[in-house]
């Protein structure tokens, strides 16, 4: 100790040095962090799915990367002006760069055979108004165009535009921009957009001006939290200092390792605003009563650090054990999110416990006459609270024990579920034009799948297959939901419907197997064709039934697969082998991974942190004192989820070994407290006192700021952020009750008897 005295100042040059630099290297880097949201990073790696989907769309092609375009016309949409205004853009729009291929209502055509071979009509004579009467019934008897063209309510027209594969983010907002910009100046009546291009720029959009408002909103938040409980300006600035470097620096390195900021990394500032406070609250408020103590200024750092040092650390353990259950998963941006996190937190320890003591150590020493009086306020209300506490244990135990049979009830009502664009507020603008095109065509939501011959030899346009698919496609459009729907049954309907004069009635795969044969001879004339290419493979073993379907929430896709199994198991299809694939199956079944996993995770959690307090304590009471008050919170707050119809997904089920691993916090620091006044030789009745009291302010103040903190998070316009920041925030809160409540009723119980 007479060393550290003699050579601090030595040793505080050279780690405010070490500190500068890496500041300085740290802010440099994090200034070019970027903002990226990669739909299909969330995509479970080591997937043997993931490899058919890989293989589906080097086959085929991207199931994604489109956009589906709709243009209001209030009149109805069989107006002369309208429809030349969607033909211009239409004709404007396949110049862009990166538009592959634009098929408009306004384009299509349906072929007839005649003496001379097919002819090609349109299904819209768009010069001649006189016909739109004769247009109009021929398109809305023909079930193909209906709900995917052209709305049920012929109030509008949709554009099916296909953009570039893995089109990149600067040149997809290039195109985007272009686009709007074309539709402002085109004077429709309303317009609706969904697909990836427009997805992924409000996304992106949406994360940057968050990440700045959670920031800020934390900081002034955590800073009127920090005056209230010091009732200084260096109690306020010193840790925030602190913090600040410990997300500068992982920022930085988060830049120098390629991390990009995504929809969960994006929390990494907030998350280390709110759970790094908590190190330096503890350390300060020991500080203080050591100052208060009569310590001079250096001895009262080096009894902060000796007795508050192996506690944090501790807590450093749970807190990063917490965000390291995130390795379980099998989403990237999800493990991404558990390794910075947890890196931040450690960053914040070792920044809590080097720099800040040379910080306490050179400022001004604090006013103990208004600490005095804060200590004061503290002491009196923890005391009293204390005493009300032990007269009500046993009415306390029993309101517990009633609420966990509550809340394990509320549990069972959890259902599994989970959205393609659960990360949309209600009313959002994206959210809405989903729902419209939910509400006036067959949907957004992509439907694929693979069709093959079960016989080998066999092609897929034989008349056993074609019939095949042909009730696969009746099931799904009645059964399943899925309209919009191309196959090769599709393309062999189409060649009907054109040998008998372009009928709607046509448009099916002919009953008899000559008639097949004709249909299937007269679709080989266009077999170069990329229409069909993108439908039939070359050898014509292998197609892909595609098709649009409503978000309808991966509990009833479920529901809906278990009858679509029991179908193609069915006589009906023995002539086909089908397998699912696509990227919203993809993202449904990692959901049901990552639930699991977390769970998983959590079970490890209280395993792992069951065994340190066992370790460390070498007592099993210990053990319970530890783990009871954090696991009666996680019961609670599932219980709240089933009873408030909040479903288990990949948003929510991350919640709980987080909220675990930053719970445990407070009562590492209680037991640490109870160790070391009990080694004094007290009762275990004073030391329930002094442990109380003199740890429970900076339990209680830290415990708000971590709820306060997340809570920002609810002015998200994102519904999982939204709920992460609810959750999290009433878990929290709930967890320093159970441990100011329980803490003290169960050590009395369970240690009474220890000397």
């Amino acid at each position: 100790m007479n060393f550290l005295r003699k050579n601090f100042r030595i040793i505080s040059l050279v780690t405010l040095l070490f500190v500068g630099i890496i500041t300085v290297f740290s802010f440099s880097s994090a200034r070019h962090l970027k903002f990226d949201y990669d739909f299909e990073s969330f995509f479970p790696s080591g997937d043997p799915e993931l490899e058919i989907y890989q293989d589906f769309r080097k086959t085929f092609e991207y199931d994604n990367e489109f956009v589906l375009l709709a243009f209001e016309n209030k009149k109805g949409i069989f107006q002369k002006d309208f429809l030349e205004k969607v033909q211009g853009f239409a004709d404007s729009l396949r110049q862009a760069r990166n538009v592959t291929s634009v098929i408009a209502p306004t384009d299509l055509e349906y072929a007839v055979v005649g003496p001379l071979g097919p002819v090609k009509l349109p299904y819209l004579h768009i010069d001649e108004p006189e016909q739109y009467a004769t247009d109009s019934a021929r398109i809305y008897k023909s079930e193909e165009l209906v709900g995917s063209f052209f709305s049920t309510d012929a109030r509008s027209l949709c554009l099916y535009i296909k953009t570039t594969e893995g089109i990149a983010k600067l040149p997809s907002d290039t195109l985007l921009g272009l686009m709007n910009g074309m539709i402002e100046t085109s004077g429709f009546d309303g317009y609706h957009m969904a697909g990836k291009i427009n997805g992924q720029k409000v996304y992106l959009d949406r994360l940057q001006n968050e990440f700045v408002v959670f920031f800020i909103s934390s900081f002034f938040l955590i800073m009127l939290f920090l005056l209230i409980s010091f009732r200084s300006a260096w109690g306020v600035w010193v840790p925030i200092v602190i913090v600040l470097l410990a997300i500068l620096w992982t920022m930085g390195l988060m830049q120098v390792t390629g991390k990009a900021l995504d929809i969960m990394t994006v929390l990494l500032p907030t998350m280390m605003f709110v759970v790094g406070m908590s190190d330096t609250v503890h350390i300060m408020s020991k500080y203080l009563e050591e100052m208060r103590a009569g310590r001079d200024r250096f001895t009262a750092l080096v009894n902060t650090i000796r007795e508050a040092g192996f506690p944090t650390f501790l807590t450093l353990i749970t807190t990063s054990l917490g965000f390291l259950t995130l390795l379980y998963s099998t989403i990237k941006p999800i493990r991404d999110f558990g390794i910075y996190t947890s890196l931040g937190v450690f960053i914040a320890f070792i920044l809590s416990y080097s720099l800040m003591p040379v910080i306490l150590n050179s400022i001004r020493e604090p006013n103990l006459r208004r600490e005095s009086k804060s200590s004061q306020f503290w002491e009196k209300r923890l005391h009293r609270l204390l005493g009300w506490i032990f007269r009500n244990a046993k009415a306390i135990m029993i309101a517990v024990v009633l609420f966990i049979g509550i809340s394990i009830f509320g549990i069972t009502r959890i259902e599994l579920n989970n959205y393609l664009i659960e990360g949309l507020t209600r009313g959002d603008e994206l959210r809405e034009n989903f729902t419209f095109f939910e509400t006036y065509y067959s949907g957004v939501r992509p439907f694929e799948m693979i069709v093959e011959p079960r016989d080998s030899t066999h092609s897929l346009l034989g008349p056993e297959e074609l019939r095949a698919t042909d009730r696969l496609e009746q099931y799904l459009q009645t059964e399943y939901g899925v309209g919009f729907i191309f196959s090769p049954a599709t393309l062999v309907k189409g060649a009907n419907k054109a040998l008998n004069g372009g009928d709607p009635a046509f448009y099916k795969v002919p009953e008899t197997d000559s008639a097949i044969t004709e249909a299937v001879d007269q679709l080989a004339q266009f077999k170069k064709r990329k229409e069909i290419k993108v439908f039939l493979a070359k050898n014509e073993k292998r197609g892909r039934l595609s098709g649009k379907m409503h978000d309808v929430g991966s509990k009833v896709i479920r529901e809906l697969n278990v009858g679509l199994e029991k179908f193609l198991a069915g006589p009906d299809m023995k002539a086909l082998k089908c397998t699912m694939t696509g990227g919203a199956m993809l993202l449904d079944k990692d959901n049901v991974y990552l639930v699991n996993n977390m769970l998983s995770g959590l079970a490890l959690s209280i395993l792992v942190v069951a065994l340190i307090i066992a370790l460390i304590h070498r007592s099993l009471a210990m053990t319970v004192i530890a783990i009871i008050p954090n696991v009666v919170p996680i019961l609670l707050i599932g219980g709240l989820m089933g009873y408030f119809g909040i479903d288990l997904k990949s948003s929510t089920s991350i919640i709980f070994s987080i909220a675990f691993g930053i719970a445990t916090d407070d009562t590492i620091h209680f037991l640490a407290r109870l160790k070391i006044e009990m080694n004094k030789g007290k009762s275990v009745i004073y030391a329930v006192k002094r442990t109380f009291i003199s740890t429970g302010k900076a339990v209680i103040v830290t415990s708000l700021i971590l709820s306060a903190g997340f809570l920002t998070l609810i002015f998200s316009g994102f519904e999982s952020t939204f709920y992460f920041g609810v959750l999290v925030s009433i878990t929290l809160f709930i967890a320093v009750l159970t441990d100011l409540l329980l803490f003290p009723i169960l050590v009395v119980w369970l240690l009474k008897k220890k000397k």
